[in-house]
């Protein structure tokens, strides 16, 4: 069935018993993500570990699989589509060429933001706090004042880039809960066809050049950690380490490697695309390339963090990788 304006879509769709567990889900997720906000205030140590070290780490496996069901468990897309669950039908429809640009918008952010966690993010609770809550007050706001999931979860998110590089490789090709009925909020929309995402990629030569960038990217942070260039999350955790003397400096540095990184990704699939390897499979190698980086990366934090043994540690590492592996190798319905 074509997508239809306020119509209910029958194609692609949850079953019932499975809406109502994602709307239990996304409830649940919507009162720890509020429990959570107060704690790294509070008790930030233990707020940022189970944000950085439990929560966070999650959520790539999910995107990878099961785009769509992100979106319907996200606590910042429930907050943004709470107006319309009561009701509400108004609010502005925004042009392709907005969506657009919002959708660029949130690349820039994401990669502007990553690296403030080697700077700020990473071990001052507060500022997690404050960000946190601005960014749920302007999904309240976008879920206001723009159609639907239009502005925000669908706009300048910048974990949106990583559902759309990631949604190309999804088992789980259902629609989000929220989405049922179609108000037609965003077109194109990849929330339709996640499979598609390459198309929006590939659309926008900025975006494009970023998605070839991100593993490189991703691969940079994760080394900065490894050679000893960003040691704020030992002070907090271990109190091993000494802040840098120069911030403004160390911010040049952090930012320095990770652009670094991501002009030899870049390089890297220019290289693949000169030797005749299709966009789409570039593509598609980006988001894998991306995700295990992530994860070979993070672990060793969460086993320090959480003073795990190194066996159960690593043992743990492989639930990521059959995901991977699941993603790659069973066959789509």
């Amino acid at each position: 069935m074509e997508e239809i304006k306020g119509r209910r879509l029958i194609d692609r769709a949850y079953g019932e018993g499975t809406q109502w567990l994602l709307r239990f889900g996304a409830g649940l997720g919507l009162l720890i993500y509020l429990a959570l906000l107060p704690t790294l205030a509070l008790r930030p140590e233990f707020g940022l570990r189970l944000l950085w070290f439990l929560f966070v780490p999650i959520a790539p496996m999910v995107l990878l699989v099961a785009p769509n069901a992100w979106v319907s468990l996200c606590p910042v897309s429930s907050v943004q589509n709470l107006a319309r669950r009561f009701g509400w039908r108004r609010g502005t429809r925004l042009s392709p060429d907005a969506s657009r640009r919002l959708q660029l918008a949130g690349w820039i952010v994401m990669f502007i933001g990553i690296p403030s966690r080697h700077l700020i993010f990473n071990t001052n609770g507060s500022a997690v706090f404050a960000v946190a809550a601005a960014v749920t007050l302007l999904a309240l706001g976008a879920g206001l004042a723009y159609y639907s999931l239009s502005g925000w979860c669908v706009g300048v998110c910048p974990i949106r880039p990583v559902e759309v590089l990631y949604g190309q490789l999804a088992l789980d090709l259902n629609r989000p809960e929220k989405c049922m009925t179609c108000d037609a909020c965003v077109a194109p929309c990849v929330r339709l066809r996640p499979e598609n995402g390459e198309k929006e990629l590939i659309g926008h030569p900025v975006i494009r050049t970023l998605a070839c960038a991100f593993p490189g990217f991703v691969a940079a942070y994760f080394l900065l950690d490894l050679l000893n260039l960003c040691t704020a999350e030992q002070v907090l955790f271990q109190g091993t380490a000494v802040p840098p003397v120069n911030p403004l400096a160390h911010a040049g540095m952090v930012y320095g490697v990770m652009a670094a990184g991501s002009v030899i990704s870049v390089a890297v699939f220019a290289g693949l695309g000169m030797a005749a390897v299709s966009q789409r499979t570039r593509l598609r190698a980006a988001a894998v390339a991306a995700y295990v980086f992530y994860y070979l990366g993070v672990m060793p934090g969460i086993i320090k963090s959480w003073s795990l043994d190194s066996t159960l540690g690593w043992t743990l590492a492989v639930i990521p990788f059959l995901a991977l592996a699941a993603v790659l190798f069973v066959r789509r319905r």
